[in-house]
């Protein structure tokens, strides 16, 4: 608990029964509810069209798919900036598309990775203790794969 002592000047000042002046405590133990960011919506419906964007390029071949996944985290960071959620997501959704697009694994498996890792977060969100407010590349991808979003 944090104090902010304000024009103490005698004992009873401080204890607070001395001509209404006394101490000013503000409480951080109070648990505010979790609340995603107000533009969190809107940031994802922006980051879904950046990524129909690019798809668009992609299939013109105008961009390579680790290009395209690269300018959509680009575009995310300016958006909504770095969060742990949306860092760990994009670092498999770019091993996804790096190893989609060498050949390594084909679209199916590649789908499956970043299914496993939007699966991961939301079994871990509901006992997280410090929640990223606006997920919003994770929640564009929870969209995708028509799985429900972190809230």
């Amino acid at each position: 608990m944090s104090a902010a002592l304000t024009a103490c000047t005698t004992p009873s000042d401080l204890f607070g029964y001395g001509g209404g002046r006394g101490v000013n405590v503000e409480s951080s133990n109070q648990v505010k509810p979790y609340r995603l960011s107000a533009s969190h919506w809107a940031d994802v419906a922006n980051i879904r069209n950046r990524a129909n964007e690019l798809s668009m390029r992609v299939g013109k071949g105008e961009l390579t798919k680790v290009q395209a996944a690269q300018l959509l985290n680009d575009y995310r960071i300016k958006l909504v900036g770095h969060n742990s959620v949306d860092d760990s997501v994009y670092a498999v959704y770019l091993r996804a598309a790096t190893q989609s697009q060498s050949g390594q694994i084909n679209t199916e498996q590649s789908k499956r990775l970043i299914q496993n890792a939007l699966s991961g977060w939301s079994q871990r969100w509901p006992n997280m203790s410090s929640k990223p407010t606006n997920p919003a590349f994770t929640n564009f991808l929870n969209e995708v794969m028509g799985v429900s979003p972190l809230m």
